[in-house]
C-alpha cells in the first residue's frame, strides 16, 4: 500500500506541475492536434459567394454545390484544401471582395486561379481549377486534353455553379453567411439527386472503320479503326466522376478530332478544311496543312496517353507504301550502290 500511495502522490505532483506551466507559460501550452480527415464532415454542401453584395448577379458568381465526400477521398489530406490547418469554410477567409484575413485573395481567385505561389508560413493551397487541371495531365485524360483545352462556356461553368431549388431568400442569407448548415445540406442533396449522367454517343453510333486515302499516290489507304479508338476513350473515362461531370454533351468525346463538325453522321473529311498545298492558304494562315493536322492529332494523342505504338518515326506502321512508291524507293537504293 505504501508503494501505491507514493506512486499516486508522484502522479498528482506531476499533473499539478503541468497545470502550473500551462497556466503561467503560454508558450508551453499543448499544441493543436494534427489535421486529419474529418469523418463527420458533411457529404455535400452549398458554397455561397459570401460578401457585401446582396445577390449573386451583383457579385458575378453563382453558388456551388461541393461534394465534400467525393473530394476528401481523392486528396492526400485535408490540408490540400484547408491550407491554414483549420477545417473551416473557404469563405471564412476568402470573400467576394477580399479581406485582410484572406490576404485579399478573393473567393473567385481562390477557387479558379492556376497561378499559386508557394506559401512560406503554411501549406500551398490548391484551387478547384488547379486541382482539376492536374487531373487532366494524367495519361487517361492527357491524350485529348493535350490538344483540346476546355472552353469556359456557360455550359462548362454550370457543371459546378448550379443549385436546384434555390430561392431568393436562400441567396440573400447565403451571401450574408447566415444560411443554416441544414438548409445548405438540403439544397446540396436535392441538387445531387436531380443530376443525371449525360448520355454519351456509343461506338456503334459512328463508323466501324474510316478510310484515309488522301496520299494514295505515295501510300496505301489507311483503314483507321474508328470504333476501337472510341471504345478506348470511353473506357478511360468510365467510373471517373470528374469526366462524367464535364463530358456533359453526347459529342464531347468526338470534339478532339471532329473539332469543327460534331455530328458523327455529317462529319466531313479532314481534307475538307485542311489543304494539301505546300504553302498555307493566305485566307487561313494559322490553319495546319493536312499532313500536319493528322500528325498533330494522332501523334499528340498517342504521346499524351503514353501509347507505345506506333512509333512517331515509323511511317509505314500506319502508311503502307504503294507499289509504285516501293518500286521507286528500291530503284533509288540500287542507284546509290
Amino acid at each position: 500500500m505504501r508503494n501505491g500511495t507514493t506512486l499516486l502522490l508522484l502522479a498528482a505532483i506531476a499533473v499539478a506541475g503541468v497545470a502550473y506551466l500551462t497556466l503561467w507559460e503560454p508558450s508551453l501550452a499543448p499544441a493543436a492536434p494534427a489535421l486529419t480527415s474529418v469523418s463527420d464532415a458533411p457529404s455535400a454542401m452549398v458554397i455561397f459567394p459570401v460578401g457585401e453584395k446582396p445577390n449573386y448577379e451583383g457579385v458575378g458568381m453563382k453558388p456551388v454545390v461541393f461534394n465534400h465526400l467525393v473530394h476528401k477521398n481523392r486528396v492526400e489530406n485535408c490540408e490540400s484544401c484547408h491550407h491554414t490547418g483549420e477545417t473551416v469554410a473557404c469563405t471564412t477567409c476568402h470573400t467576394v471582395e477580399g479581406n485582410v484575413k484572406g490576404k485579399f485573395v478573393t473567393l473567385n481567385q481562390a477557387m479558379h486561379t492556376l497561378r499559386i505561389l508557394p506559401q512560406a508560413d503554411r501549406n500551398t493551397p490548391q484551387s478547384c481549377v488547379s486541382c482539376h487541371t492536374k487531373q487532366l495531365q494524367k495519361p487517361k485524360c492527357a491524350g485529348c486534353h493535350s490538344i483540346v483545352k476546355p472552353t469556359r462556356s456557360e455550359i462548362y461553368c454550370n457543371v459546378c455553379h448550379s443549385v436546384t431549388g434555390l430561392t431568393k431568400a436562400d441567396i440573400v442569407d447565403g451571401i450574408a453567411g447566415k444560411l443554416s448548415d441544414e438548409r445548405k445540406a438540403e439544397l446540396a442533396a436535392n441538387t445531387l439527386k436531380a443530376r443525371k449522367n449525360p448520355v454519351q454517343l456509343q461506338p456503334t453510333d459512328g463508323p466501324y472503320k474510316v478510310m484515309i486515302d488522301d496520299i494514295a499516290d505515295k501510300y496505301k489507304a489507311n483503314m483507321f479503326a474508328h470504333r476501337r479508338h472510341v471504345n478506348s476513350l470511353m473506357g478511360r473515362i468510365k467510373d471517373n466522376a470528374l469526366a462524367s461531370a464535364f463530358h456533359n454533351q453526347p459529342t464531347t468525346l468526338c470534339s478532339t478530332c471532329h473539332h469543327n463538325r460534331l455530328l458523327a453522321s455529317a462529319s466531313p473529311k479532314c481534307g475538307s478544311c485542311h489543304s494539301q498545298r505546300a504553302n498555307p492558304d493566305p485566307a487561313t494562315p494559322a490553319r495546319p496543312q493536312l499532313k500536319a493536322a493528322y500528325h498533330l492529332q494522332c501523334m499528340g494523342c498517342h504521346k499524351g496517353m503514353n501509347v507505345a505504338r506506333p512509333l512517331n518515326i515509323s511511317c509505314v506502321t500506319c502508311h503502307k507504301e504503294s507499289e509504285g512508291q516501293s518500286v521507286a524507293r528500291a530503284a533509288e537504293k540500287l542507284g546509290e550502290k
